[in-house]
């Protein structure tokens, strides 16, 4: 809910600038000599879009902080949408059909900001702080979503000024510049993750996942999954994952796949312009004003997103095209994450992953999720190659990152320390108390990992039975995965716990 939230700010903050502009135009109304007359009636217009304005970026700015006010300012933000377009019905006696958009903003807005919700600071703190080394700072974190912001907000208001210009008015309802937005902002995404995507394959990858707003579909233990998710729908994020297939990726490689999707943009973007501004060529209104939303966003999105920054989620393609141009501690990380990512398709198991690039990455980015995926994969090339003392020195590696990170590493990450600290530390109390960790963030994915972890912690307590039964349900799921490196490691590590559940019920 936190997460909606903040999607919906972005809309009272584009809310907020529509009001700024109507006061604005209003205020000059009523200094026109040509109007002496209108101040009395056009004075509380200007009044109300200015306090709305307040209101609409006070909510936007509240809820990106994080603040407590967020939820108060929310609803003041919601009934207004309600109260303005209840309007003609009070005066005119009628409702007008593009005001259904602000009746539905307004219930969004209700169902969201009327609960009340714990502001984790910890997450909070995570958004913005920088890693050294990352080729990104605190500020430009901060502002990277407000920049975008306002460089969509620029190319819109351009596109809308070139409507109006060339007297398109094919376009005038709300209902089709709503569904104009939607379509272009989604082409325009889908083109981006093609871009990733089409360049990666000519590179011998293998496509694992691909999100264009909504539409979801990943590899999840070996079978493709497809999920609709709404909120998508209004900021329109995409996401491609693609993994080496043989295991070898030259870095100007992966750099190349990474400055696909902006280019394809730029691209795109400058071919739509060319076409409908540059050279007038004569199409349907509905086309020509399509293609130059699309070609204004293009190009403004494109350089927003080939700024080096870094969200909860991960790093924009600017910044990891900085990483991979430097060849520092973060390029040793992509280019790892590529290589263990071979894995999934192939015999590569853990125990030939390139450990030493793996621990170069960790030490060098030293703190945040890059630096815990290293470590725990540098826990696995241990198991797998038997050596159980460097698997307890990683584990405690991997136990100080995780414990000294913002509170959103998932919960399935946990499952490595439940296991290691039952298989290599003997822990009871260390096991239990990654397990509790790992529950008390709800995890969603019940795999094999999932109920290894359960056998590992019921076995270290003593509970023979409830850990039998948990290694049961691991061992199937993990017996249906495919024959690939990363699987054959799931049924050694069920292996391990099986040896010692033998043991353990002959004692």
């Amino acid at each position: 809910m936190l997460g909606f939230r903040k999607y919906l700010s972005w809309i009272h903050a584009f809310t907020a600038l529509i009001c700024i502009r109507l006061a604005v135009v209003t205020l000059a109304a009523i200094a026109s000599p040509q109007h002496p007359h209108s101040s009395l009636r056009l004075a509380p217009w200007a009044a109300l879009m200015l306090i709305s304005a307040a209101v609409f970026g006070s909510s936007w700015w509240t809820c990106i902080k994080a603040r407590r006010s967020a939820r108060a300012l929310g609803l003041a933000s919601s009934g207004i949408y309600l109260f303005v377009a209840l309007i003609p019905s009070f005066f005119a006696h009628r409702f007008v059909a593009a005001n259904t958009i602000l009746v539905a903003m307004s219930v969004l807005g209700f169902v969201a900001f009327s609960k009340r919700l714990k502001i984790n600071r910890a997450a909070k703190t995570e958004e913005v702080t920088a890693i050294s080394g990352d080729f990104t700072s605190r500020h430009v974190n901060r502002i990277a979503q407000a920049v975008t912001f306002g460089l969509s907000m620029g190319a819109y208001l351009w596109w809308q000024g070139w409507l109006t210009a060339h007297h398109i008015t094919a376009l005038n309802s709300a209902w089709a510049r709503l569904a104009l937005t939607l379509v272009a902002l989604l082409s325009i995404t889908s083109i981006h993750e093609m871009g990733h995507a089409v360049v990666g394959s000519f590179c011998g990858m293998k496509l694992r996942a691909f999100f264009v707003g909504p539409f979801q579909w990943r590899i999840r233990d070996a079978k493709w999954e497809f999920e609709f998710k709404p909120k998508g729908l209004i900021l329109a994020d995409g996401e491609t994952a693609l993994i080496p297939g043989d295991g070898k990726l030259l870095p100007r490689q992966f750099l190349t796949m990474m400055s696909a999707g902006a280019l394809a943009n730029i691209f795109t973007g400058t071919l739509a312009l060319i076409l409908v501004v540059g050279l007038g060529v004569a199409l349907p209104p509905q086309i020509t004003g399509f293609m130059a939303l699309f070609g204004a966003w293009s190009l403004g999105l494109a350089a927003a997103n080939l700024l080096p920054f870094r969200t909860p989620q991960g790093y924009s393609d600017g910044a990891i095209v900085l990483q991979l141009l430097s060849g520092g501690a973060f390029a040793e990380f992509h280019l790892s994450i590529a290589h263990i990512g071979s894995s999934l398709v192939s015999s590569l198991r853990p125990r030939d992953f390139d450990i030493g690039s793996i621990r170069s990455a960790a030490n060098g980015i030293a703190h945040g999720r890059q630096a815990l995926l290293m470590w725990l994969y540098a826990f696995s090339h241990s198991i797998d190659a038997g050596n159980n003392q460097e698997a307890d020195e990683v584990l405690a590696h991997a136990e100080l990152v995780c414990l000294e990170s913002a509170s959103n590493i998932p919960a399935e990450f946990h499952t490595a320390f439940v296991f290691g600290n039952a298989l290599i530390r003997r822990d009871p109390k260390a096991t239990r108390f990654w397990w509790d960790r790992m529950q008390a963030k709800k995890p969603t994915r019940f795999n094999a990992d999932y109920w290894r972890a359960q056998c590992a912690l019921h076995w270290i307590e003593g509970n023979l039975e409830q850990a039998r039964i948990a290694w049961e349900k691991s061992h199937q799921l993990a017996q249906q995965l495919p024959q690939a490196g990363a699987y054959d490691f799931s049924r050694y590590c069920c292996s391990l716990l099986e040896r010692e559940l033998e043991e353990a019920a002959a004692a």
